[in-house]
């Protein structure tokens, strides 16, 4: 028996050293200097870089301590806004294409891997076409508009308050095909016969979706949204391709100001503290998600 549990943990032994390396020691060291102020002055020897406490934690929310609060605070609400709207517009645009994919008609199965393509697609590639589309005077979409009507003057999608909803139509753009063949997989799950059994009982097709569909999907919508509410917590590419290193205020998240104030202006005992924060809020998300959708079940 012993011998069966050494070879098992031999087995994982190569997960874990990546994982350390790659997670648990970079994630250690980012702790620790977040309590220094660590610059390009004193980088080479970062061991003799002054301890200043929780300053650049309070650097964070203090606007008297530093002038970087009003961005960083503004930067958690953008994200929140663009989370909010991107997970929801983005599961009703895949569950409607699950729900259409789910029923037999002629060509499904190349439907099925032709919607794949914009997640597939790289993310420099995908939002470059899109900074295209919104560009003011030669984008697509402002040129569609004028001509429906639908405005008068070009829209400045790339800069000022339009910022954050360009980037939020592009992530849905990219992001629902993974979400809409989760949600496929799921349905496929569902046996035919409790529709059919629903249907002679009477049940509407909207009774059937609620009191059926919806039911059965919940372990998958459960796994979905807790993986978006990360992924979009990190979003970083999207704006970075977009809008460039500085996006500005209104479409500021915290990933695109830990990065300009760590790597461009080297500031890394702040940046790292903004990290830290960041994954603070993160975990205090993933906790609150395991204690109401697993260990409330449980009891």
């Amino acid at each position: 028996m012993k011998k069966i549990k050494l070879l098992g943990y031999l087995f994982i032994l190569p997960a874990i050293t990546a994982m350390l390396f790659v997670h648990i020691i970079p994630m250690g060291w980012g702790i620790i200097i977040s309590f220094r102020d660590l610059t390009i002055r004193n980088i080479r020897n970062w061991t003799s870089a002054p301890v200043i406490g929780l300053k650049n934690y309070f650097s964070a929310f203090n606007n008297n301590v530093s002038t970087i609060s009003q961005r960083y605070k503004q930067s958690l609400w953008n994200i929140l806004i663009y989370g909010f709207f991107t997970i929801s517009i983005g599961f009703l645009v895949a569950l409607g294409v699950a729900l259409i994919l789910n029923k037999p008609f002629l060509g499904r199965t190349f439907v099925r891997g032709l919607i794949l393509i914009p997640y597939i697609t790289p993310d420099s590639v995908a939002f470059n076409f899109w900074r295209f589309i919104f560009q003011n005077r030669i984008g697509i979409l402002n040129e569609m508009m004028l001509r429906i009507g639908m405005i008068k003057e070009p829209i400045m999608w790339l800069v000022g308050r339009n910022t954050l909803t360009a980037v939020i139509i592009a992530s849905i753009w990219k992001g629902w095909p993974l979400t809409s063949l989760m949600l496929l997989a799921g349905l496929q799950t569902i046996p035919q016969s409790v529709y059919e059994a629903a249907k002679i009982d009477g049940a509407s097709v909207w009774q059937s979706f609620k009191y059926i569909t919806i039911p059965y999907l919940k372990p998958v919508i459960k796994t979905i949204m807790i993986m978006n509410i990360l992924w979009n917590f990190h979003a970083y590419n999207q704006f970075r391709v977009l809008f460039g290193s500085n996006p500005g205020i209104h479409a500021e998240v915290p990933n695109t100001l830990i990065m300009r104030e760590a790597f461009e202006h080297y500031n890394y005992g702040l940046g790292s503290a903004l990290s830290v924060i960041l994954m603070l809020i993160m975990l205090s998300i993933t906790l609150i998600y395991l204690y109401f959708f697993r260990f409330r079940k449980e009891d």
